[in-house]
């Protein structure tokens, strides 16, 4: 398995969350159905690693970065 990185984890997260934005889902929704999903697919003890390793300013740009690629319409 490769390594979860937070791009990687924020990459699988936006893809969720856009097609769950586009159910009309709400973001706060959303976002959390998406994290529930990427806890299942890496499992929580790594997903709480790469998140608490993080600074806050790394998590904002690439979450936002990631969703503009996939999702634009939907921030």
């Amino acid at each position: 398995m490769l390594e979860l990185t937070l791009a990687s984890l924020l990459n699988t997260m936006s893809a969720d969350f856009c097609a769950l934005m586009e159910t009309e889902k709400d973001v706060v929704k959303a976002t959390l159905i998406a994290y529930s999903m990427a806890n299942k697919q890496y499992g929580p003890e790594n997903v709480i690693k790469i998140i608490n390793d993080a600074s806050p300013l790394e998590i904002k740009s690439l979450a936002v970065s990631s969703v503009i690629t996939k999702c634009p319409n939907k921030l």
